[in-house]
């Protein structure tokens, strides 16, 4: 029982990643308003979908779970936790006019692009995974999650300083977004990077 827990993790992963791509767009669906109850679950669910990519890899260890089941639907997994909320949070910079909210749209496409082609890749190879995942191509899922995260708690940044007393006229700044940006940038780049390193090692 206890061996089938890392994929239990790993498919609650790769369920809540449309729940939440659902939940960050019912958390802006009118334009120029902010449902701050949406955005709270969108980061609450985030949150912990997240640790389930950390707790399936503690498990598998603990329990000696490895699967080929595993190896194929982790990444999957990771893949639409990353890309299901960006292509949310993309639509909706686009719609507000975000600063450099092409940007956004444009590395939200790089990363999402990149993964579709790379599971792809993956299926179609003789043993149905491909060259293993490098470790720089596990930083950069991290990074990806790490903005991903950032763009969720910045949506509901007002309503969690409001929730834990801080007041309500906390505002995000320009320099705040664009740090985002520049974190999702670097994701999108790394992206682009590792798939050239996949495409480069199956040649």
């Amino acid at each position: 029982m206890l061996k089938q827990l890392p994929n239990a993790l790993t498919l609650l992963r790769l369920i809540l990643a449309p729940v939440i791509a659902w939940v960050v767009w019912q958390a802006n669906a009118e334009p120029g308003a902010s449902n701050q109850e949406w955005a709270m679950w969108a980061a609450a669910l985030f949150i912990i979908a997240a640790l389930t990519d950390l707790f399936d890899g503690m498990a598998a260890r603990a329990f000696d779970a490895h699967s080929k089941f595993g190896r194929l639907i982790d990444p999957i997994a990771d893949k639409a936790l990353v890309g299901l909320p960006l292509i949310a949070i993309s639509i909706v910079a686009a719609r507000e006019g975000w600063p450099l909210w092409w940007v956004v749209g444009l590395s939200t496409a790089v990363i999402v692009l990149r993964d579709i082609t790379m599971t792809l890749i993956r299926f179609a190879a003789k043993d149905g995974e491909g060259v293993r995942v490098s470790q720089l191509a596990k930083w950069k899922t991290a990074i990806e999650l790490v903005a991903v995260a950032i763009g969720i708690l910045l949506m509901a940044a007002p309503a969690i300083m409001r929730t834990v007393g801080l007041g309500d006229g906390f505002v995000v700044s320009d320099a705040m977004m664009l740090g985002w940006i520049g974190i999702l940038a670097i994701a999108a780049l790394l992206s682009a990077y590792t798939a050239f390193q996949y495409l480069t090692a199956k040649s």
